[in-house]
């Protein structure tokens, strides 16, 4: 069996009009059924025609939120009538409620006719009661009846009216905060494991590419020293590779009360480059400057290390030469190597290490571009700088001989 349901706005309407009705009865029995306990207009009306014009009053009045218009119209037509049976103070009274109902619910265009058919009400109210008694004090209560049930319901309504637009709008627009502001923190989210991708990529394939190379020459060398060296690179690789894995765990661990070490500077190129002659390749470097920004230094520090990852990953054995110069305004980094004989010359890296080049250079407002020319790759990147210390730091590191 379907269970019937009414709507709570109608059924609140029922009831309001119920409540009216017994007003009506209840001031009809009273002997309080005309203004002033004045007599009908017509004297030949029937006893029963007051008590249909309220019930047909309050039977219109039931729509007063879900179909105000009809409400408006149907009181009307009733008030026409109860004018010659009357007027009728219940009649009246139902309708100022269905004026503050048409205030608050109606349309424009049910309000417009309403506020045109309040003018109607109050100039033939006020012109009957000066033409029939001739006393400005009767016109004057006329008046005030009239602002009473008709001017204050309406301007009532329109208030509640616009304080409900109001909150409405102030509602729409704390949703509208809240919805931006979740797409903004999806948005960091988003933002955060990106980096985190590229820092972990940073991490593990730069220094497990340069152990693998490593310990590739390490097998094929019989020299017990060099094997000594190639081993003591690696185990110095593996431990920078576990702090900045145990820098990053405590960055997400959110441990603000530590202050890591700082494992990704330009202060520590060395061991990018030792790393390097461990797996075979020969490194000259160039590097040449001054205390950065933090985020300079750590982009600038990445992208070298990507850059000689690419080198000794895809051109083994190839002599890579490295060079950082700062000016006033820019930190120019440089790292070439040769293209391997009887390869083509494509650009290396399949994955995503010149992605994560060119998107650390941004990070800090720079710019990366990788290029092959004359048989040689070249990374190459100027990243804007902040000098933090105008004493220079100048590192020079001449060709190694593995």
């Amino acid at each position: 069996m379907t269970k019937l349901t009414i709507d709570p706005d109608r059924r609140r309407d029922v009831a309001v009009a119920v409540a009216f009705f017994v007003l009506g009865i209840a001031l009809y029995v009273g002997d309080l059924r005309y203004f002033f306990g004045g007599e009908p207009l017509v004297s030949v009306v029937p006893e029963w025609v007051p008590y249909v014009a309220l019930a047909l009053a309050c039977a219109f009045q039931s729509l007063r939120s879900t179909r105000p218009d009809i409400a408006l119209g149907g009181c009307l037509a009733v008030m026409v009538v109860d004018a010659f049976a009357g007027p009728t103070i219940a009649v009246w009274i139902v309708y100022s409620d269905v004026v503050y109902s048409v205030a608050r619910y109606g349309s424009a265009q049910t309000r417009r006719a309403m506020l045109l058919a309040n003018w109607l009400i109050a100039a033939v109210a006020l012109t009957t009661a000066i033409a029939g008694s001739g006393d400005w004090r009767i016109a004057l209560m006329v008046m005030l009846l009239v602002t009473a049930l008709i001017a204050s319901p309406a301007s009532y309504g329109h208030a509640i009216r616009q304080h409900q637009i109001a909150a409405d709008s102030e509602r729409a627009r704390a949703q509208a905060t809240e919805e931006l502001a979740v797409r903004e923190q999806e948005a960091a989210i988003a933002q955060e494991r990106r980096q985190l991708a590229r820092d972990l990529h940073d991490v593990i394939a730069g220094h497990l590419s340069g152990i693998a190379l490593q310990t590739a020459a390490a097998l094929e060398t019989t020299d017990p020293a060099t094997r000594e060296t190639v081993l003591r690179t690696v185990r110095a690789s593996s431990v920078d590779a576990l702090g900045e894995m145990r820098t990053m765990i405590e960055l997400l661990s959110g441990s603000d009360d530590v202050d890591p070490p700082a494992t990704a500077t330009l202060a520590r190129v060395d061991r990018l480059i030792d790393a390097a002659r461990a797996a075979g390749s020969p490194v000259r470097a160039t590097i040449v400057h001054s205390r950065l920004a933090p985020a300079t230094d750590i982009a600038a520090f990445r992208i070298i290390q990507q850059a000689i990852t690419n080198a000794t990953v895809h051109s083994p054995g190839s002599a890579i030469e490295i060079d950082v110069q700062q000016d006033d305004s820019s930190l120019t980094i440089a790292v070439t190597n040769p293209v391997p004989d009887g390869t083509t010359a494509a650009l290396p890296d399949a994955g995503h290490g010149i992605t994560n080049m060119r998107m650390r250079a941004s990070s800090v407002g720079g710019v990366l571009e990788v290029s092959v020319s004359q048989g040689r790759w070249r990374v190459s990147a100027q990243l804007p700088t902040i000098v933090l210390d105008t004493t220079a730091s100048v590192s020079t590191t001449s060709a190694g001989s593995r």
